[in-house]
């Protein structure tokens, strides 16, 4: 590929018929310019692809580390609901050992309260036939005691007779 400088200094074969040396310069400056412009840009565009490279490759790096990072998050995130899962469970399983735990409790209790129960109804069954027997033996004793009275009212007056 031709410089800007080898354009300019390229020098051509004289002829008598030929072109006019001071236009054919004055093209050869114009060109020159015009490549030295398009090789700056040419070469101004490659630093620029290089850069943009460099940075695609800073870009592709933290994708990567992006894609890591999401594929870790839903790892943990995975791994929390199964230890939610976990903890939920036991919990569950506390809490109907516990439920169970009280109403065995409660079953206890009621069968103490039954048993306490019967054994007052009992009580007051054995009070109420003591009280009757006792009432009754009480009446038998007025009884006795009035027919007692009778008989002596009865003699008395017999006696008065």
């Amino acid at each position: 590929m031709l410089s800007p400088v080898e354009i300019k200094k390229q020098e051509f074969g004289r002829s008598v018929r030929g072109y006019d040396t001071a236009e054919v310069r004055s093209f050869l400056e114009t060109v020159a310019e015009d490549f030295e412009t398009l090789s700056n840009k040419v070469n101004s565009n490659i630093a620029e692809i290089k850069a943009l490279q460099t940075e695609l490759i800073t870009y592709q790096r933290i994708e990567q580390n992006m894609k890591e990072a999401l594929v870790n998050a839903q790892e943990t995130l995975r791994d929390a609901k199964e230890g939610s899962k976990k903890e939920v469970d036991l919990m569950r399983r506390e809490a109907e050992l516990e439920a169970e735990k009280i109403i065995n409790a409660a079953n206890k209790q009621g069968e103490a309260i039954r048993r306490e129960v019967s054994m007052l109804s009992e009580r007051r069954d054995s009070f109420v036939r003591k009280l009757k027997n006792l009432l009754r033996t009480e009446l038998e004793l007025i009884q006795l005691l009035e027919n007692e009275d009778i008989n002596n009212n009865k003699n008395k007056q017999d006696d008065g007779k």
